[in-house]
């Protein structure tokens, strides 16, 4: 099956988001990269066409996998998880329980609602709920094929925030991070859910974002973060590769951008309380080495994510600015003003969703962004954190329970 986009999720430490879904078995570049051409320069004054809403979705921070059987979403109610499937044109065509979904205690308890984005492949859904509730689904009509509970089987340990991972999977196994000392980090059959290995790592706490799949000269690795580390592990066996130390980890301010991988080197944005800010790694072939090359202390983000074009890296900051660095040195190139929010690129242009509810289009010439358009979203409610998912033309955006659709093609 033809995957239209990949997107995935990364979830803050205080606050909650997603930003990527989709995405194939092969190595999962994770990286808000959505494919498409012939996107519009400029939207009209009051925004792209609003092609439809659905309303119904739920509490949720997750954004949507575009395939080309539908479109597939997460979303709470009543205090249940829920995963969604909709036709193209936004109409309902199955909703299948997954267990209790996180509405939180206390300061928590305003941030209720689903964290990450299903994954489709070959037919199958994979969603996990907020309260570590991994389950698949049949793509076709919603039949749950098998169910695995992180908090019961595997003495998980729930986070503040709640679970936030995307499923992260190959041809043989889904990859879970549980948080447990001894069943830290699990891999399970995809087609069964029995347990393949589990492995104690370095029986930390898991951070609220997704690991990457990557195919090494020598073996095929994971590469994620854990409260303390970016750690690198055998996919075959859960082996610890290699680690690299998160400096002056701060509680409220966990991990929530997922890692990139580009050219034999690992890069991560950290949030404004971390030691590193952003960092570029050298990963050995073999996975056993992983070395610091630079590290930026300006560039930081809590969960809004981060875009590698050509040799530079795009983030936003919390105080406004849209920011390029030179991935070759760590310096920055280029500043701009833009709301602080999530981004992602598709045909050499920058989208990013504000937490203020404004959408802005950054138009690249020659690596350097120009504003181009910005409108608001005014449907849905709640915060403004998901991420956009861009697929065959179509902007879609979440805003709690609702779903949009914007045509954004000449």
């Amino acid at each position: 099956m033809k995957i239209s986009t990949c997107i995935v999720i990364v979830l803050m430490s205080m606050l909650t988001s997603c930003d990527r879904s989709a995405q194939n078995m092969s190595e999962s570049p994770l990286d808000d990269i959505s494919p498409g051409s012939g996107l519009m320069d400029k939207w009209p004054d009051e925004g792209p066409e609003l092609l439809w809403t659905y309303e119904g979705l739920g509490k949720g921070y997750g954004g949507p996998a575009v395939t080309n059987e539908g479109i597939f979403i997460n979303g709470e109610d009543n205090g249940n998880s829920y995963t969604l499937k909709l036709d193209h044109k936004g109409k309902l065509c199955w909703r299948s329980s997954n267990g209790k979904e996180f509405t939180g205690i206390d300061y928590t308890a305003s941030y209720p609602g689903t964290r990450s984005a299903p994954t489709v492949v070959e037919g199958h859904v994979y969603a996990s709920s907020g309260m570590g509730q991994l389950s698949c689904f049949d793509a076709h009509n919603g039949a749950l094929i098998w169910t695995s509970d992180l908090i019961t089987e595997f003495n998980g340990n729930l986070g503040d925030f709640g679970y936030s991972e995307s499923p992260v999977l190959d041809q043989k196994r889904i990859y879970c991070f549980p948080g447990g000392s001894i069943h830290n980090i699990v891999a399970l059959d995809r087609m069964t859910g029995d347990l393949a290995w589990s492995a104690p790592v370095n029986q930390d706490y898991f951070s609220y974002s997704t690991p990457v799949l990557v195919d090494l000269p020598e073996r095929e690795v994971l590469i994620g973060t854990s409260r303390n580390y970016i750690h690198v592990l055998d996919r075959k066996d859960g082996q610890l590769l290699s680690n690299y130390t998160l400096e002056d980890i701060r509680y409220g301010y966990e991990h929530c951008n997922s890692v990139v991988f580009l050219d034999e080197h690992v890069y991560f944005v950290a949030s404004e309380k971390h030691g590193q800010g952003t960092v570029k790694l050298l990963l050995s072939s073999n996975g056993k080495s992983l070395k610091e090359v630079w590290r930026n202390n300006k560039l930081t983000n809590i969960f809004g994510g981060f875009v590698i074009v050509k040799n530079r890296l795009f983030s936003t900051l919390e105080s406004r600015k849209l920011v390029g660095l030179d991935i070759n040195n760590g310096r920055i190139k280029s500043s701009v003003r833009a709301v602080s929010g999530s981004i992602v690129y598709a045909d050499a242009k920058l989208f990013i969703y504000g937490h203020n509810g404004m959408v802005q289009l950054f138009k690249l010439d020659q690596g350097k962004p120009e504003l181009t358009s910005e409108f608001r979203i005014r449907e849905g409610s709640g915060h403004h954190f998901s991420f956009p998912v861009i697929a065959d033309g179509v902007m879609y955006i979440r805003r709690g329970h609702v779903l949009m659709a914007y045509a954004i093609k000449d």
